[in-house]
């Protein structure tokens, strides 16, 4: 079997043509670029035994080439620049500058596997200390969340979620939770509050009698999955009025929503920050109580009346 660079067998560079230059074929497939953890994978057993020591290091802390030159890299590895420069070549990349700019996309992506060293920044500190450091970044992400609201957009998305004749809220994987806090609030204040899918469920069967007296709520933290611009784009042509709650790097479905709420996730360690986005859904929902409550209280109290004859709460 012939080595992963060898020039008779450049099995590395082939097993990914669209780590070259795009074709008309790539970009008509829009396929994502393999990821490096991925590439070094494919033809790990057949790396010599000082790329095998290159591609260890580079696994054991991805997020580190976001920040090295291929020299420190090289040095954390033991192994020449030259050597450093080839490596990357056999994964089918121009340059080192190439890999690592991937290696940045994917921590503005929010990749745990590349964002772990910044978990690592707290390793001997005092826990003391971290709690502090923790507290005071988390109340930093909440004020520039605050700061960056646009009050007329605040007005207008509270005006709409109360008048809606239906509200539905979509979210997936971390941003699931957050519109599972907007439903739990509202639902206690106005009725036909949505989260979709249900569970087994496809969400084509929901959308499809949705249209614009109704209102959805589209959660899309960063990692967000195929599904959020797809549903959004459904709703948008749709004619459903769309308001787009996500982090500062909103992304396509940014432009698809009537409102976008844009919130401060950056974490000091190596999970994202939800601190800004829930304090604004606790104000989004405070705000449509009042607003709801002002017109009529009823469907609160036939809620209340029917949790005490049921006995759901003490």
């Amino acid at each position: 079997m012939h080595a992963c660079g060898a020039e008779t067998a450049p099995r590395c560079v082939t097993s990914y043509p669209f780590a070259q230059m795009p074709t008309a074929q790539t970009k008509k497939e829009k396929r994502p670029p393999a990821s490096i953890e991925s590439r070094i994978a494919e033809c790990y057993d057949e790396l010599s035994e000082i790329d095998q020591r290159l591609a260890d290091v580079i696994l054991s802390a991805p997020g580190q080439l976001a920040m090295q030159t291929a020299t420190e890299l090289a040095s954390s590895a033991q192994v020449s620049k030259a050597t450093a420069t080839r490596f990357f070549q056999k994964l089918g990349y121009a340059s080192y500058d190439d890999a690592r700019a991937i290696a940045r996309a994917a921590q503005v992506g929010g990749s745990p596997l590349y964002l772990q060293d910044r978990g690592r920044k707290t390793a001997g500190s005092k826990l003391d200390d971290v709690i502090q450091r923790h507290l005071q970044h988390e109340v930093e992400n909440m004020a520039n969340t605050y700061r960056s609201l646009d009050t007329q957009v605040l007005s207008e998305v509270v005006d709409a979620i109360a008048q809606a004749r239906r509200v539905a809220i979509i979210g997936y994987r971390h941003s699931y939770t957050v519109a599972t806090m907007i439903r739990r609030e509202l639902i206690q204040v106005r009725s036909d509050v949505m989260l979709l899918p249900a569970p087994g469920d496809t969400i084509g069967e929901y959308l499809a009698d949705l249209n614009a007296k109704d209102l959805a709520i589209v959660i899309g933290l960063r990692r967000r999955v195929p599904a959020v611009g797809l549903a959004t784009a459904a709703l948008a042509e749709a004619g459903v009025p769309v308001v787009y709650m996500s982090d500062v790097i909103a992304g396509k479905p940014a432009r698809l929503a009537r409102w976008v709420i844009r919130c401060h996730t950056d974490g000091l360690m190596l999970f994202d920050s939800k601190a800004g986005m829930t304090a604004v859904v606790n104000l989004i929902c405070s705000l449509v109580a009042e607003r709801v409550l002002d017109r009529s209280n009823s469907h609160l109290q036939r809620v209340e009346v029917l949790h005490d004859s049921l006995r759901e709460l003490e």
